[in-house]
C-alpha cells in the first residue's frame, strides 16, 4: 500500500530523494530507443456517429464487458452513452438529472465510470454515486480545503481521473498554478472510504524545480495515474523530465523523457487594459498527461515540445509525441507526429487515439494503435 496520511501529519523527501531527481533531470541514459511514427502504428479505425441527442463524443472513452457484450461508455453534460463494441452502433443512452434528489450538479465533467456507477464532483462539495437508471445511490462531503491551500480544484480527465478501489475513490485535487503559498502544501490526491466517508491523503510535495515557474498555467499543474494492479501513484510534473513514483512508503523517481532535449519557457505577465494578466509562452516544451494500457501492459506519456510552424499565426499547432514504458518503468520508445494532444483509451484489441472528424462532422474517429514493436519478447 502507498503511504498515506491524515491531515495533520506530514509526508518528508529525504535529500537523497531530491539529488536523484536532479540527477535523472540533467543526465540522459545512452541506449538506443525505438522511434515510430504514429502513422505506421495504426492498425484500424473505428468510427463513432453523433445524433441529434449527441452534440460531442469525448476522445477519451471507457472500454467494458458486460453480460450484453463490450460497450464504449462516454457522459458528457449529463447524458449516459454506450457505443457497442466493436461495431461502434450506440447500444443505450441515458439522461441524468442537475437538480433534485437524484440531481448531479454542474460540474458533471468531474466524474469516472464504474461497474457500481457513475461518481460525480458535484462543486468540489460533494461526490455522488448515480447507477445507470439515473438514481443518486449515495453523496459524500469532500474534504473542507485546509487554511493554506485557500480553494480546492478537483481537476479530473483526462490528465487527472478519478480511480475507483472496490470501496475507496482517489480524487485529485490540482492548483491553477504553482506559487509560493502552495510550495510546502503536499494532500494533493484525496482518498476517500466510500463504506465510512472518512478520508486520508495521498501526499507528495513539488519538486524544488517547479520554484522556476511559479504563476505560469501550463507550466505548474501536475497530471497523474494511479495504477490499481500495481498499486502505485504515479505522478508527472509539467517541467520535469523523472515520473515520481509513490509505493510502499517510498518515493522513487524514474526517467521518463524522450531522447530530444526539452525547453522549458516560463510565460510572462503583460498589460491588460486595466490589468497585468500572466501570459504563458505556448512553444514552451511540457509534460500533459500519463496513462496505462492495462491490455498492452505499457505506460504512455505524453509531452508537448514545441510549435509547429505556420504562417497563420491565429492558428498554432503543438509538436507531441509519446514515450512509451513497460510496466517496470523501463523506456521502450516514443511515438512521434501525434495528430493532436488528446488522450486516447484502451480496449484488449489495442489502443484507440483520437483522429477527429470524418468525411462530415457527426462521424467521429479513433484510430487503433498496436504498440506490439515496442513489446520485448
Amino acid at each position: 500500500m502507498i503511504k498515506t496520511k491524515n491531515y495533520s501529519s506530514l509526508l518528508s523527501l529525504g535529500l537523497s530523494a531530491i539529488l536523484i531527481i536532479f540527477s535523472a533531470c540533467s543526465d540522459k541514459k545512452s541506449e538506443t530507443l525505438i522511434t515510430e511514427d504514429f502513422r505506421n502504428l495504426l492498425v484500424d479505425t473505428l468510427v463513432l456517429s453523433k445524433d441529434l441527442n449527441t452534440a460531442a463524443i469525448s476522445p477519451s472513452l471507457s472500454y467494458f464487458e458486460t453480460d450484453s457484450g463490450a460497450f464504449l461508455l462516454d457522459f458528457r453534460k449529463l447524458h449516459l452513452v454506450g457505443y457497442q463494441y466493436p461495431e461502434g452502433n450506440k447500444g443505450f443512452e441515458k439522461f441524468y438529472q442537475r437538480e433534485g434528489p437524484d440531481g448531479l450538479g454542474d460540474t458533471d465533467y468531474k466524474h469516472v465510470l464504474t461497474r457500481d456507477g457513475i461518481f460525480v464532483v458535484d462543486a468540489d462539495r460533494k461526490i455522488h454515486q448515480a447507477d445507470f437508471q439515473g438514481k443518486v445511490l449515495q453523496s459524500w462531503n469532500l474534504p473542507p480545503t485546509p487554511a493554506n491551500r485557500r480553494y480546492s480544484n478537483y481537476t479530473v480527465i483526462p490528465n487527472n481521473p478519478i480511480t475507483h478501489l472496490e470501496n475507496k475513490l482517489i480524487i485529485p485535487d490540482v492548483p491553477y498554478v504553482m506559487n509560493e503559498n502552495l510550495m510546502d502544501y503536499e494532500d494533493w490526491l484525496v482518498l476517500l472510504d466510500l463504506a465510512s466517508g472518512d478520508w486520508k491523503y495521498i501526499s507528495f510535495p513539488y519538486p524544488e524545480k517547479m520554484k522556476e515557474f511559479y504563476e505560469d498555467p501550463n507550466l505548474g499543474p501536475y497530471s497523474h495515474y494511479f495504477n490499481p494492479i500495481s498499486n502505485q501513484a504515479i505522478i508527472s510534473f509539467p517541467v520535469v523530465d523523472s515520473l515520481m513514483i509513490l509505493e510502499n512508503n517510498q518515493t522513487r523517481w524514474i526517467d521518463a523523457s524522450p531522447q530530444e532535449s526539452l525547453i522549458f519557457k516560463k510565460g510572462k505577465t503583460v498589460p491588460s487594459g486595466e490589468y497585468t494578466i500572466f501570459q504563458p509562452d505556448h512553444s514552451s516544451a511540457r509534460y500533459t498527461w500519463i496513462t496505462f494500457d492495462p491490455f498492452q501492459k505499457v505506460y504512455l506519456r505524453h509531452v508537448i515540445t514545441g510549435l509547429k510552424e505556420n504562417e497563420d499565426t491565429s492558428t498554432q499547432f503543438h509538436i507531441s509525441k509519446m514515450v512509451v514504458l513497460d510496466e517496470d518503468f523501463n523506456k521502450l520508445g516514443e511515438i512521434e507526429n501525434l495528430p493532436n494532444t488528446y488522450q486516447g483509451f484502451a480496449t484488449p484489441d489495442g489502443f484507440y487515439y483520437y483522429l477527429g472528424f470524418g468525411e462530415v462532422e457527426e462521424k467521429v474517429m479513433f484510430g487503433r494503435l498496436d504498440f506490439s514493436s515496442f513489446v520485448k519478447p
